[in-house]
């Protein structure tokens, strides 16, 4: 695991915790809320120190695996294309969500749309089975 990705995770869950506050400070949300605010901070703050231990932790074991075992190659040539694709789909997708759908209607109001109140299902063609 890599060091640097446990300090950002340390580093975002100290900005969580000093946006929270400012939250909290300005009024702009209430005590009701921060059970779940101060929970992510905490989950933020602690992660990075868990991945420190368990980078430290595999870091043995990884290198006796790999005096047993070959790792084979990506090759980036077939994966670089799918990549690009698939992320390509999910920001077009996003950004298509984020344009059409009124600006009246919240995400969960236009998700929950899509699913139909009532399912109704007409047999067609005399009697049924």
């Amino acid at each position: 695991m890599n060091t640097n990705l446990s300090n950002q995770m340390t580093l975002l869950g100290l900005v969580a915790t000093v946006f929270y506050a400012g939250l909290l400070a300005t009024g702009t949300v209430g005590l009701d809320i921060m059970p779940q605010f101060i929970a992510s901070a905490v989950v933020f703050l602690s992660s990075g120190r868990l991945m420190r231990k368990a980078a430290a932790q595999t870091r043995k074991a990884r290198k006796e695996d790999e005096d047993d075992q070959e790792r084979k190659p990506i090759d980036w040539d077939k994966f670089t294309p799918v990549l690009n694709w698939g992320m390509s789909v999910i920001i077009i997708s996003g950004m298509a969500i984020w344009l059409l759908k009124p600006t009246d209607v919240t995400f969960a109001e236009a998700l929950f749309s899509l699913i139909p109140d009532e399912k109704t299902y007409d047999w067609v063609g005399g009697v049924a089975p």
